[in-house]
């Protein structure tokens, strides 16, 4: 039995050693590591996830089931519901699992320190191969083998020092600098950029900002302030797609902030979420909304698409992608449920650290969301 312990635990601690490798790789160690402890532990698990359901509120519940019944409906409606259909399930599927794993590590705490142990050694680990790749092949050619998965470790190395203290992590936070320079992971800058800001501004509304009042008064001139922004950039996004309007398009957004094929995708994306505002294309489906697929074919002096497509494989951007997918219902649902899960959370974990540290992650995660992963 210990031995199976100890074995489930090193794959799911350097399960991000294998993602190195690739993410099949990743994908079997984790969920080999996750089976093997649940399969050991079912008992106690299943008693403590019965306790944990029992507790959860009504409001909650009805929640999650309208968030799945607002899916449904899209699913049925999607352009390709066998996909839709696909990722609703494993959605569930995921959230299941997470009640399972939860409930096992609340009732085996001893498993926590050393899975963060194996964790601490495998991104140092990581960290050291992804430079040493960088270094030796630095002039050979555009290094983007490792540009996605150092936005995982960016955010792992950061989230490491609550979870786990060690020496270790300091070494890891020196390599991750030259690593997202080697890498250019724009999304690791733009995750830590939102991370640190965001932490800033909970900081100042709790040490200088006393009252309620006072601090729901800056909440609204802040959003007051961001939105009319976010507004204005939208509108310079492209918003004609025929061939005339693609080779006559000026950009007026530079492209060191935003790429002059996401320029194309989020407006194109942008303008078909008018079709379908309610509930959307259905669950991973974007790319494939008739004309998604069309080259965009701006090749002039200035800007170069290439075979670039409309929407390549997704929009590049969480919030465009939800709202094109699964409509303002689907969404406004899944970012309320978004919301009640890091109140309880916090409900657990109240300290200024632990606080901290919740606002970093998800800042972090969807910050970098608007420019990079796909949410499904």
């Amino acid at each position: 039995m210990k031995t199976i312990e100890n074995l489930a635990i090193f794959l799911i601690g350097y399960s991000y050693s294998f993602l190195v490798y690739n993410k099949i790789a990743f994908g079997v160690a984790l969920s080999l590591g996750i089976l093997l402890l649940l399969t050991i532990n079912i008992k106690s698990v299943l008693i403590q996830s019965k306790k944990l359901l029992i507790k959860i509120k009504r409001f909650d519940l009805t929640v999650v089931i309208l968030f799945f019944i607002s899916l449904s409906f899209s699913a049925y409606l999607s352009i390709r519901s066998e996909r839709s259909l696909a990722v609703i399930i494993y959605l569930f599927v995921f959230m299941c699992f997470s009640i399972l794993i939860y409930s096992l590590l609340k009732e085996k705490r001893i498993y926590l320190e050393s899975i963060f142990k194996n964790i601490s050694i495998s991104i140092f680990i990581n960290s050291m191969v992804i430079l040493i790749y960088n270094l030796v092949n630095y002039n050979d050619y555009e290094l983007i083998k490792f540009k996605g998965t150092m936005n995982i470790i960016s955010l792992l190395t950061i989230m490491n020092f609550y979870f786990y203290k060690s020496k270790l992590n300091y070494l890891s936070l020196f390599l991750l600098i030259p690593n997202i320079f080697f890498t250019g992971s724009s999304a690791s800058i733009l995750g830590l950029l939102g991370g640190a800001l965001i932490c800033l501004i909970f900081l100042i509304q709790k040490n200088f900002l006393k009252k309620n009042s006072t601090k729901l008064s800056f909440s609204i001139f802040f959003i007051t302030l961001v939105t009319p922004l976010l507004i204005f950039y939208s509108k310079q996004l492209p918003q004609k797609f025929d061939n005339v309007s693609i080779q006559s398009f000026e950009h007026k957004i530079p492209l060191n902030i935003i790429d002059i094929h996401r320029q194309f995708i989020w407006g194109f994306s942008i303008e078909k979420i008018k079709d379908k505002f309610l509930l959307g294309y259905g669950p991973d489906t974007s790319n494939f909304i008739k004309g998604s697929q069309r080259t965009i074919g701006l090749n002039n002096d200035r800007y170069y698409t290439g075979d670039m497509n409309f929407i390549p494989s997704h929009p590049h951007n969480f919030l465009i992608e939800l709202m094109l997918e699964i409509g303002i219902i689907g969404f406004t649902l899944f970012i309320l449920l978004l919301t009640l899960t890091n109140m309880h959370i916090l409900k657990i974990n109240n300290s200024l650290q632990s606080k901290l540290f919740l606002i970093f992650f998800n800042s972090y995660f969807w910050v970098s969301s608007l420019v990079n992963f796909s949410f499904w």
